[in-house]
């Protein structure tokens, strides 16, 4: 009974790291998205503060995102200047997998 104990002890710690583990990647483009989109889009995208389209029901496709990501339009600011080419495709490319 002590031996079963001590294996099951032992064995704790590499079960509490795979659990921990099991949790979804952070994808490209999801902390970026934190940071400057989701005050307004929402966590799912949902939101629609301060006059943000729903980017679940967007037609807009990856190029048209790129676009108004980088240049803005209406409320939304622009952040071209603020955010690398390649963190606005990671911005987007996350963007499109809010469904």
């Amino acid at each position: 009974m002590n031996i079963r104990f001590a294996a099951l002890s032992l064995l704790l710690p590499f079960l509490a790291v795979s659990a921990a583990s099991a949790q979804a990647p952070v994808l490209p483009g999801q902390l970026l998205y934190q940071k400057n989109c989701q005050r307004c889009h929402g966590a799912n995208g949902k939101a629609g503060l301060n006059g943000a389209h729903d980017l679940t029901k967007s037609n807009l496709n990856a190029f048209g995102r790129t676009y108004l990501v980088t240049n803005g339009m209406g409320k939304m600011p622009a952040f071209g200047k603020t955010l690398t080419p390649q963190q606005v495709q990671q911005v987007v490319a996350y963007s499109l997998t809010l469904r």
